[in-house]
């Protein structure tokens, strides 16, 4: 591996742990980051390695709550009484379809025109003022009182993440800070759906890798598994801490600012 080329993976693998579950957009970051140094986009299998960091440090992290919701509860609807579990799991399962049903969809289609300055800029301002906005509410809902209109609801803004620079996450979050639920718990919401979307989005890219036939480069994968793990999963354990003593208002400031440079840097170049 040449210098370069190792320093692109380390900064795609460090950027990509640190921004999938926050709500400031890992596809923007990514984009701003391979303009900025003028790369070509990244190995397909390099990024399934990375999006399988991300996936095994949310598992890793929530383990007891994985089991809880994504093993045990399906079993639930042999039972006449279901508990609540169950119901979380559901509402996990009807939020993810959405997303699920229409990245599917656009695989058919040639979408990377979207992917330009303006549009991941805009989107970026946009939703950010969506989250502002959505943080006002002082309704405390908890996970066990999303019910199954507020899990379509928060399907739904989910979509808008195929967006470049919307944010899964912080759509996830936006959606139910709307709906009353508290931050803490529409911050986890959001990490127990990236499981089935970032299962998904790496199962396509595995369809593709098959297709072209991609060569594999063993050191490179588990260098860029270890070090998306190893940030994601620090990453969700420093967000989840802190939402207990702050807001979403500095994920907004940031995200704004990131955009204007972001656009301001294309404009210049």
């Amino acid at each position: 591996m040449v210098l370069e080329n190792i320093f692109q993976i380390i900064t795609t693998s460090i950027i990509q742990g640190i921004t999938e579950f926050l709500p400031i957009s890992s596809s923007g970051h990514l984009f701003f980051i391979n303009k900025l140094f003028s790369w070509s986009d990244i190995n397909l299998t390099l990024m399934i390695s990375a999006h399988l960091g991300t996936l095994l440090a949310v598992i890793n992290y929530f383990w007891i709550d994985f089991k809880r919701y994504f093993i045990i509860a399906p079993f639930e609807i042999l039972k006449k009484n279901k508990n609540s579990d169950f119901y979380l799991f559901t509402n996990i399962f009807y939020s993810s379809i959405p997303i699920i049903l229409f990245g599917f969809l656009i695989t058919v289609f040639d979408v990377n025109y979207i992917y330009k300055a303006w549009v991941i800029s805009s989107s970026a301002i946009f939703f950010s003022l969506l989250l502002f906005f959505s943080d006002k509410k002082e309704i405390k809902k908890n996970l066990n009182n999303i019910s199954l209109k507020d899990s379509i609801i928060i399907g739904i803004f989910q979509i808008f993440a195929l967006i470049p620079g919307a944010s899964r996450a912080g759509l996830c979050i936006t959606a139910a800070r709307f709906l009353g639920v508290n931050r803490v718990c529409a911050t986890k919401y959001s990490m127990y759906l990236s499981i089935p979307v970032i299962s998904g989005a790496t199962f396509l890219m595995i369809l593709n890798v098959i297709e072209q036939n991609s060569t594999l480069i063993w050191i490179e994968l588990i260098s860029v598994f270890f070090l998306s793990f190893l940030f994601a999963y620090f990453t969700i354990d420093f967000f989840i801490k802190i939402l207990k003593k702050i807001n979403f208002k500095i994920f907004v400031i940031y995200r704004i600012i990131i955009a204007i440079i972001f656009l301001i840097f294309f404009k210049l170049s």
